[in-house]
């Protein structure tokens, strides 16, 4: 049925790869190809890490009254659910919310966020 020695002869030629006359050509194309596309990505993602710092520590300083302002939104929050709450069937519980210009550059940012991640990630087809 099967022949024992026709079987190891096709192994073996099966584990050894065929050398190439420009296989060391091939590998550093490759690998610089992997190297610039890593490059750009990490550049993009501190790009936008340093940005997101800046952004954040921008709000921090620069609000004054951060702490007075989130204990104050969240007691304007819990005012909201509790008022939606006790208003079940009605539609205006978003309404009264405080959803301001914040919320706004915050989706903003995520977007642009989102963005250079998919920047970054579609580079890996490089």
């Amino acid at each position: 049925m099967s022949d024992p020695e026709f079987d190891a002869r096709l192994g073996r030629l099966f584990s050894e790869a065929p050398a190439f006359g420009d296989a060391d050509g091939f590998a550093r194309r490759i690998e610089a190809r992997l190297a610039r596309a890593w490059t750009v990505r990490r550049t993009l993602i501190g790009l936008a890490g340093v940005i997101g710092g800046l952004v954040a520590a921008g709000q921090m300083l620069g609000g004054g009254h951060l702490w007075e302002a989130t204990a104050a939104m969240s007691a304007e929050v819990g005012g909201a659910v509790a008022r939606g709450g006790q208003a079940v069937g009605q539609f205006h519980v978003l309404s009264d919310l405080p959803i301001g210009g914040e919320v706004l550059w915050m989706g903003l940012g995520l977007a642009a966020l989102a963005v250079v991640l998919v920047a970054a990630r579609s580079l890996e087809d490089f």
